[in-house]
């Protein structure tokens, strides 16, 4: 059969659900990620590959990923003179879809579909570990991968972004399908409590609020401070804490920064969010809204410290990225206007 397509460069649309494979255009090589039906994506050219239904045309994307033919259609082509590698959205305030990341071996805990599908998001920020050691080189993807694996131990289920930009979903992960990620909260807008069931949840790869260290110029995270019986972090007449050791996490002044409560910020010490991170989220909000409109509201993108107010901190100072500071309804205001 002859190719359905002209060979590209150009623009696709996914007629359904399609799989990104890695390395070799069949469907036996990893699965890299996917795309949602509807989703409009880049390509760079189209390549023989595996037969499939007496199509054996994939499209090349980036970094070595493929996708069948098959499944799409609309193909558009790039117009005379159009560069096929633009710069991010964020230079030219154009929607591009996000790419997922299947975590592999990872399945997260389903309780049930969602009652009326899926109506937002809640930001989180896990608490976690960046860094392979002490002030060191990221470590983002791993220990993004580390909190997905915890999820599956814990019996919990969201995705996870890390500080490349990376979004990390569970195996077998379905939009329509609820976990627990929230725990006890009430939704502002509704007053329904129990969040999880109508948003899904999305922990930022992040250390959370910090704490200034006796020495000048350090700050550390929650799991390397000194804590008392009750797990609160010790702080001394200053405000300070005691590093534990110097090999594990900490950050230097000008990574983090300072901030007042506002709104739903805390006052405290943060980590900003990296700009590949904030830009990922951004993409993840608008694709959400673009391939939901029955049901997803942009108005309901809420943080985990609106929902829980009394009991969480995240995201607060911490997104939007290091060049800006944004409120959650600051955020739900940029979101709608790039829509």
């Amino acid at each position: 059969m002859a190719n359905p397509f002209p060979n590209g460069p150009g623009t696709v649309e996914a007629a359904g659900r399609l799989n990104i494979r890695l390395g070799k255009p069949r469907r036996q090589s990893p699965r890299a990620g996917g795309i949602e039906a509807g989703v409009r994506f880049a390509i760079r050219g189209s390549v023989a590959g595996e037969e499939v239904q007496g199509v054996s045309q994939w499209f090349e994307l980036d970094g070595g990923q493929f996708v069948w033919a098959g499944a799409c259609r609309d193909f558009q082509r790039l117009a005379d003179g159009e560069d096929d590698d633009r710069p991010p959205r964020r230079h030219l305030g154009d929607y591009a879809p996000p790419v997922f990341t299947t975590a592999t071996g990872i399945r997260h805990k389903v309780q049930g579909l969602r009652p009326q599908g899926l109506e937002g998001l809640i930001v989180h920020f896990d608490a976690y570990r960046i860094r392979q050691a002490g002030n060191g080189a990221e470590d983002s993807d791993r220990r993004s991968l580390d909190m997905m694996r915890s999820a599956q131990a814990n019996g919990f289920h969201y995705g996870e972004i890390s500080r490349t930009g990376t979004i990390f979903l569970a195996e077998g992960f379905e939009w329509g399908e609820w976990g627990s990620h929230a725990g006890q909260s009430q939704c502002p807008v509704t007053g329904r409590p129990g969040v999880s069931r109508y948003y899904v949840g999305f922990e930022m790869n992040n250390p959370g609020r910090l704490f200034e260290a006796q020495e000048d110029g350090v700050f550390c995270p929650w799991f390397n401070a000194v804590r008392d019986a009750n797990g609160e972090v010790v702080l001394d007449v200053r405000g300070r804490c005691t590093r534990r050791s110097a090999n594990d996490e900490w950050y230097s002044v000008d990574e983090v920064r300072k901030v007042a409560a506002d709104g739903n910020i805390k006052a405290g010490i943060y980590l900003p969010y990296s700009h590949e991170q904030f830009e990922a989220l951004t993409r993840l909000c608008l694709y959400l809204a673009r391939t939901f409109p029955a049901t997803f509201s942009l108005d309901r993108v809420f943080g985990h410290d609106e929902v829980a107010p009394k009991r969480k901190n995240d995201p607060g100072g911490a997104l939007a990225d290091p060049a800006r500071l944004m409120t959650m309804p600051q955020f739900r205001d940029w979101l709608k206007s790039l829509t």
